[in-house]
């Protein structure tokens, strides 16, 4: 079963190569497309897609604001747009956006493996703006060396413990998902937050901290 999409992009030549991306890909599948900011909130409210596309700037207005709609509905978000000044993509991350993609990185198959990587509990970042990103923290951070957080087992829920369980044991987010009787999108949003208690960034690492001989 593919994961449904939903695509913000003002231009439709560059919107319909972003929906042949997605369809090209036996993972996504496409459930809405729009143009300006009133169509964006329908599709956004009414689609039941677990990830989005959006273009920052539509033809009427900015999509900004709906990124925090798209996140209470449980929804993913991947923004690919032009604009790479610190201001939008600090107001996008702020907004709960999960990834941050140039067009001009967006070749042939990137859209949908950044899709996959967000899915997954990733963030997809194109690699000029995580550059400054990186750039940033180190002029914020303080001069003495900092103590690397310890990933702590111990405040995983009962719940993130049966899912890394079924992890070690192989089990897709699919298969999680069929068997605590959950939505694929709540299995996710237990991994995200358990990713964030073990400072990992990936299914292998969560398991190999929570379970050192699996």
């Amino acid at each position: 079963m593919s994961d449904a999409v939903v695509v913000l992009e003002d231009d439709p030549v560059v919107r319909r190569g972003v929906v042949r991306q997605i369809e090209a890909s036996a993972r996504f599948s496409v459930a809405a497309e729009a143009g300006d900011v009133a169509a964006a909130r329908r599709a956004i409210e009414t689609a039941s897609a677990a990830v989005g596309v959006f273009d920052l700037e539509l033809r009427d207005g900015s999509a900004l604001p709906l990124i925090p709609v798209a996140v209470a509905r449980g929804m993913s978000v991947l923004v690919l747009t032009i604009w790479d000044d610190d201001e939008r993509v600090y107001q996008a991350l702020a907004a709960g956006a999960g990834g941050y993609l140039l067009k001009g990185d967006a070749s042939a198959g990137r859209v949908a493996e950044s899709l996959g990587v967000l899915v997954e509990g990733g963030a997809p970042i194109s690699p000029t703006i995580a550059r400054r990103l990186l750039d940033d923290l180190r002029l914020r951070a303080p001069k003495a060396p900092a103590r690397a957080p310890t990933p702590d087992v111990a405040l995983l829920t009962d719940r993130e413990r049966e899912i890394i369980e079924l992890f070690a044991k192989g089990a897709t987010y699919d298969e999680v998902a069929s068997l605590l009787t959950l939505s694929v999108n709540t299995v996710r949003h237990h991994v995200r937050s358990m990713y964030r208690k073990l400072h990992v960034c990936s299914k292998t690492e969560a398991v190999t901290l929570a379970f050192p001989r699996a």
